[in-house]
């Protein structure tokens, strides 16, 4: 998936292009801590091998989220299932093989070419991955017919007229009943309005360090009632 921009990071010269990031990442007490909470013992317990991982300059063909939400749509994806992923990346391949159908939306250049020619390396055809602007991906997934997809992972870098909600708003009509809709970060307070729109769903979070990324994040997945 789309990488982001650190938090506290450089900033774009003024003369550049507007800055890509979350519009409001929150503030938290340490980086061992969620906006939220700080990182729960299950979280502790993977990061040492993410310690290690990251020490050794090694990331795992996965996605980008917390490691205990990877477990977890391992332990159910089904080769039957309809994927629908706002931002691709090495998560694609991964999906790919467990997936019978994936639909992947990318604004990123490098990110697009990247994951194709791993997809051609790999053999795995059943993935349409589309390149567009990431202010047409709302438009997009509005246009794809509704309780299509098994699973929907809303993951792409933001840009200065384009959150995460503004996409999972057409994107929640998207998920089947009994699917899943993954938010990752859903601890930000720009991300609040999800349990809002998201009521009555049932709710799981996943905390802990992502691969490479130094500090405590959240993973949302939301279960639509059946």
């Amino acid at each position: 998936m789309a990488s982001e921009v650190p938090l506290g990071g450089p900033q774009a010269a003024p003369s550049g292009p507007p800055p890509r990031g979350p519009h409001d990442p929150g503030t938290r007490a340490g980086r061992f801590h969620t906006v939220r909470e700080p990182m729960p013992l299950s979280g502790w317990l993977r990061y040492p091998a993410a310690w290690w991982r990251a020490r050794r300059g090694e990331t795992p063909e996965r996605p980008w989220i917390v490691p205990a939400a990877i477990g977890y749509l391992r332990r159910r994806i089904r080769s039957d299932w309809s994927v629908l992923e706002l931002g691709a990346g090495r998560s694609t391949p991964w999906f790919a093989r467990r997936a019978g159908r994936v639909l992947s939306l990318e604004d990123n250049a490098f990110w697009a070419d990247e994951t194709r020619g791993r997809l051609r390396q790999l053999g795995l055809q059943a993935v349409d991955l589309r390149r567009l602007p990431v202010e047409d991906f709302a438009a997009e997934v509005d246009g794809l017919a509704d309780v299509s997809f098994d699973l929907v992972v809303v993951d792409f870098l933001e840009a200065p007229t384009v959150t995460r909600i503004d996409v999972l708003k057409p994107a929640l009509r998207k998920v089947r009943p009994g699917g899943l809709l993954l938010l990752d970060d859903s601890d930000r307070p720009g991300y609040s309005e999800a349990f809002e729109l998201l009521e009555g769903w049932r709710f799981r979070k996943f905390v802990g360090v992502k691969d490479g990324w130094p500090e405590a994040c959240e993973t949302g997945i939301f279960r639509r009632p059946k």
